[in-house]
C-alpha cells in the first residue's frame, strides 16, 4: 500500500462515482457503528413512544440470515462501484501500457487486498476486502471482453454457485456450518486437501470461501454500467440503469419466492450468498447509480463529505475498522438519542474531515 502526493495533472473525475463511492463509505460507517452509537438507545427508550420505530431502524441497520436490510445494500454497493473503477482503469491504461502489464497491476492490487482482509478478519475472513480483492482476481481476466462476455460471466458465476449451493454438501455448510447433519464431523476430502481448511471454512460469512462467485457479479455488471456511462448518452444511460434495476430485481424476487412442487423459497441472504441475494443487490446498485447521475451530474447538487471520503475509500475503510475493533469494547450499556447521534455525528466528522485533509494534500492512498 503506497501513500503518494498526485502526480502532475488528475485526470477529470466523474461526480457520481465518487459520491457514490463516498455514499457506500458512509453508509459503511454507519452500519458498523451502530453496536457503538445506537444499540445503546434502545434500552433508554423502551416503553416510549418512539421505542418501536428506533427498534425498526436498528433492524435496518443490522444483517440477518434470511431477510434483506438496509445493512445489505452497502457492500454490493461498493463492490459495484469497484467494477466501475476498474473498469475505468483499464480503459485509461489501454493505450500505454501492454494488456499484460495492466493485469499484472489488477493482479496485484487484488491480492493485496487479500493479504490486508487475512491480517484484519481474524476469525471471519470472508469479509469486504477478503470478498473485493477475491472478486477482483476473478474479473481480471474479464475486465478488458466486451460487455456481454463481462454480463454473461457475471450472471455464470452466480449460477455456478447456486448449483454448486443446491447439490453439494457446500450449501448444508453455508446453511449449518456443517456439512452433514447427520454427521457433524464429516469433512469432504477437497476441503480436507485446502490449507488452513479449519479457519477457512470457520465461518460462513457471506457465502464462505465461494461466495466471491456471487459478488464478482456485481463487480462485472459495474464494470458494464461505467461502459453505459461513458458512452455519454443520458437517455441510453438512464434506460439502461432501469432496465438493468427493475429487470434484475423482478428476477430475484421469481427466485427468492417457493415455487410449489418445484423448490422451496430462496432467501434473500449476504450470508448464503444464495441467488437472489446477488441479483436483487445489482439490481439496486443500477438504480442508486441512476439516482446519484440524476443528483450529481445533472442537478450539480453534491455532499462534500461524500466527495472526499470517496476519493480516498480504503484508508477511511480501514482506520474506521481498527478503531470500532478498539471502541466497541468500551460501548456503553446507555445512551440517549441525542448523545447517539451526537456521537455518530463527531464520529462521521472525524474521519470525513480525515479524508478532506487528505484531498487537500493530495495524498491518495492506494494499492
Amino acid at each position: 500500500m503506497s501513500s503518494a502526493a498526485a502526480r502532475g495533472s488528475e485526470p477529470k473525475r466523474i461526480a457520481c462515482i465518487d459520491q457514490l463511492r463516498g455514499y457506500a463509505i458512509f453508509g459503511m460507517l454507519l452500519v458498523n457503528a451502530s453496536d457503538l452509537f445506537f444499540k445503546p438507545v434502545k434500552a433508554t427508550l423502551e416503553g416510549s413512544g418512539l421505542h418501536g420505530f428506533f427498534e425498526a431502524c436498528l433492524y435496518q441497520l443490522s444483517h440477518h440470515r434470511t431477510t434483506f436490510s438496509y445493512a445489505d445494500t452497502i457492500a454490493p454497493l461498493f463492490v459495484f462501484v469497484v467494477g466501475m473503477g476498474m473498469r475505468l482503469s483499464w480503459l485509461r491504461r489501454r493505450d500505454r501500457l501492454a494488456p499484460w502489464d495492466i493485469r499484472k497491476g489488477m493482479i496485484k492490487r487484488y491480492s493485496l487486498l487479500v493479504l490486508i482482509g487475512f491480517a484484519i478478519y481474524a476469525g471471519w475472513y470472508w469479509d469486504a476486502l477478503m470478498d473485493i480483492g477475491l472478486a477482483g482476481l476473478l474479473a481480471v481476466g474479464l475486465i478488458d471482453k466486451k460487455p456481454r462476455t463481462r454480463v454473461m460471466a457475471a450472471l455464470g458465476f452466480v449460477v455456478a454457485f447456486q448449483l454448486i449451493h443446491m447439490f453439494t454438501s457446500y450449501g448444508t455448510w453455508s446453511i449449518y456450518g456443517k456439512f452433514s447433519l447427520e454427521n457433524p464431523d464429516y469433512v469432504p476430502i477437497l476441503v480436507r486437501l485446502v490449507p488452513l481448511h479449519d479457519q477457512l471454512f470457520g465461518c460462513t460469512l457471506n457465502g464462505g470461501p465461494l461466495g466471491p462467485m456471487g459478488w464478482v457479479m456485481m463487480l462485472l455488471l459495474g464494470s458494464y454500467a461505467y461502459d453505459l456511462l461513458a458512452e455519454r448518452n443520458s437517455k441510453k444511460f438512464i434506460a439502461g440503469c432501469l432496465g438493468w434495476g427493475i429487470g434484475l430485481c423482478a428476477v430475484a424476487f421469481a427466485l427468492h419466492v417457493e415455487w410449489p412442487g418445484v423448490k422451496e423459497a430462496w432467501p434473500f441472504s449476504a450470508r448464503y450468498m444464495t441467488a437472489p441475494f446477488p441479483l436483487w443487490s445489482s439490481g439496486l446498485c443500477f438504480l442508486q447509480l441512476l439516482a446519484f447521475y440524476l443528483i450529481c451530474d445533472k442537478l450539480h447538487i453534491k455532499i462534500p463529505t461524500f466527495q472526499s471520503v470517496g476519493m480516498n475509500p480504503l484508508a477511511i475503510y480501514i482506520a474506521h475498522s481498527l478503531f470500532l475493533d478498539v471502541a466497541e469494547g468500551f460501548a456503553p450499556e446507555r445512551l440517549s438519542l441525542a448523545m447517539g447521534l451526537v456521537g455518530f455525528a463527531i464520529f462521521w466528522a472525524a474521519f470525513s474531515g480525515a479524508a478532506y485533509y487528505m484531498l487537500r494534500k493530495k495524498i491518495y492512498v492506494k494499492l
